[in-house]
């Protein structure tokens, strides 16, 4: 009984301070866990046929924030507050008579995430000010659509 006891209490002075070490570790990332922040969100629509576009964030479970819109060979900047870090999104563009086009999926990680760019030509998110954690993928998830496109095939369907 006594080497039972001994034994438990040993383990516990093992799992214990592991415990303690890995909540240390996940605190010091850069993550947060309160509230969010606005993130700038600059759209290039640099499309070879001018037209304008309506942007939106789309979220995993589909539900759409409106943007605003940005005029042919312009650029334009909106305040996005996501609603939870490490959600992922992606920014959809509506187009009058064409099809829409969406951005790659990225989610935003920390308060610090900086300024979020979309360039329409050749559709890729760039991220100015980021903290290292700050993420965007291919299309890869259930936000996914189309494969990802070159700049010659992005250029070629648009012109369709």
């Amino acid at each position: 009984m006594k080497k039972q006891l001994s034994s438990l209490i040993a383990g516990a002075v093992v799992v214990i301070p592991a415990i303690v070490l890995m909540a240390c570790a996940s605190a010091g990332s850069g993550r947060s866990e309160g509230p969010t922040n606005p993130v700038d969100v600059v759209v290039k629509n640099n499309l070879l046929m001018p037209t304008d576009i309506t942007i939106y964030a789309i979220s995993v479970d589909g539900s759409r924030t409106l943007l605003g819109s940005v005029h042919p060979l312009d650029s334009a900047t909106f305040s996005f507050k996501p609603s939870a870090f490490s959600q992922q999104y992606r920014l959809l563009a509506i187009r009058s008579g064409r099809r829409s086009i969406r951005s790659e999926v990225f989610s935003v990680t920390s308060t610090n995430t900086g300024r979020i760019t979309w360039t329409m030509i050749p559709n890729i998110i760039g991220f100015q000010g980021a903290t290292p954690d700050t993420t965007a993928a291919s299309d890869t998830s259930s936000l996914s659509a189309a494969p990802p496109r070159t700049e010659a095939a992005a250029a070629v369907a648009l012109s369709r």
